[in-house]
């Protein structure tokens, strides 16, 4: 008969079966974090110790009376069922605690099409958050002022890393957004004994449309680095729309579109370029997606035709560098106003410098690392959440080997033609 994990293994008058201590007894860990477990026996010329499998994923600083299990940069992984055995006189105890994981988002993302919702027209809302885990305590409620919406379901999906990101998308008619309404998103996770909340909400405002609007048309400058994303009950800002003379734009390679809609343009003017795009530097790699059955990329829909929406992503320059700057972007392309949110990255979101305009978002870093390679994907709110998807590569710096290398190779070569030279004329003498 096996005893029970939390008892001791055998027992003698005088001695508690529950000497044998383990803290903390509910151990939680955040992804990515670290902890310790301390397993400790109350008894001179005792011997504790951390067994099973399990232990490989941590390092073990033992000692006569305790032994303590490091865990460093938890994983899904790391979480499971871990066993400390101690014996003391010839008695055996043996204890058990099971390690949680969990991994919550820095922000809850509520974002709006259009951007901010206008009293009696309708919206569709959209709350995401990305690099959640477990999947199974996660619970999402979407508030009208303090009524709860019925609507409550999300679609997620696995990264490699076992985690998940989450969307979950609320349509709402004209009639339901009134002027000063809150619409509120609200994230719970539930971990053994923990609970995390997080809330996101924007306001419904007459207001704020007349000067998004306003902000449209005398915008001539770089845009605005604010984006339609609340994290408090606070009112997001509008975009800003930069101008720009489309007589200067150098135009793409075909099959690129890579613009920046001017407010000056007429419909049929084609985009300018971004600035990013320097002389002489390659064209980015752009993953494109077409919603809806209207024009292909590149063209205009003509009045009365069903718009048709674009999304796409690229990255500055295409393959980044170890220690150098890096943009990844993604850019939807729009009869009307859109909205894009990144859904998944490889480093955690706050690494970035994330920078939104217009239908635009882009992810900046002064110094790529290796960390920073990997699978990037953004969704375009609003139109039945399509996704784009682009895997980025951060290679070394080789470009200080390269004039050695240059140079050492051309001067092989010229002295192999030397060589051949001098033994041709060193045979010709010979025969002769």
């Amino acid at each position: 008969l096996s005893p029970s994990p939390d008892l001791a293994l055998s027992s003698c008058p005088g001695r508690p079966a529950d000497r044998l201590v383990v803290t903390p007894r509910e151990p939680l860990v955040p992804f990515g974090g670290s902890t310790e477990l301390n397993c400790s026996l109350a008894c001179a010329g005792g011997k504790v110790e951390w067994r099973g499998l399990d232990t490989a994923l941590g390092t073990i600083s033992s000692f006569p009376t305790h032994s303590i299990l490091h865990i460093r940069k938890a994983t899904v992984a790391t979480e499971g069922m871990k066993i400390c055995q101690g014996s003391c006189h010839g008695q055996h105890y043996q204890k058990t605690v099971t390690l949680k994981v969990y991994a919550l988002p820095d922000t809850l993302r509520l974002e709006s099409a259009p951007h901010t919702p206008r009293p009696g027209h309708a919206a569709k809302l959209s709350c995401s958050a990305m690099h959640l885990y477990p999947i199974t305590g996660v619970a999402l409620t979407w508030y009208r002022g303090h009524q709860v919406v019925e609507n409550t379901d999300f679609d997620f999906e696995e990264t490699d890393e076992e985690l998940y990101n989450i969307v979950s998308t609320l349509s709402v008619s004209g009639t339901e957004v009134t002027e000063g309404v809150e619409f509120r998103c609200e994230l719970t996770l539930h971990v053994g004994q923990e609970t995390f909340t997080q809330v996101a909400s924007l306001v419904a405002s007459t207001k704020a449309v007349t000067e998004q609007l306003a902000a449209l048309v005398t915008s001539t400058g770089i845009p605005s680095t604010a984006r339609p994303v609340a994290t408090t009950t606070a009112l997001p800002p509008g975009p800003s729309v930069p101008t720009r003379d489309p007589t200067t734009a150098r135009e793409p390679n075909a099959g690129t579109t890579l613009d920046v809609a001017a407010v000056t343009n007429p419909p049929s003017t084609m985009p300018a370029v971004p600035q990013d795009l320097i002389a002489g530097s390659p064209l980015p790699r752009v993953a494109t997606t077409t919603v809806g059955t209207g024009p292909s990329v590149g063209t205009v829909p003509s009045e009365g035709t069903m718009p048709a929406c674009s999304l796409q992503i690229w990255s500055l320059p295409p393959t980044g560098t170890r220690g150098r700057a890096l943009r990844i972007e993604c850019r939807a392309r729009c009869s009307g106003n859109a909205t894009v949110s990144w859904l998944r990255t490889p480093a955690a979101l706050s690494q970035y410098r994330e920078e939104s305009a217009g239908s635009s978002s882009a992810l900046r870093l002064d110094r790529a690392e290796p960390w920073h390679q990997g699978h990037y994907q953004c969704i375009l709110l609003g139109h039945r959440a399509p996704m784009v998807s682009l895997e980025v590569m951060v290679v070394d710096d080789s470009s200080s080997s390269s004039p050695a290398i240059t140079m050492g190779t051309a001067g092989s070569l010229l002295g192999l033609i030397v060589t051949g030279a001098v033994s041709r004329r060193l045979w010709k003498r010979f025969r002769s």
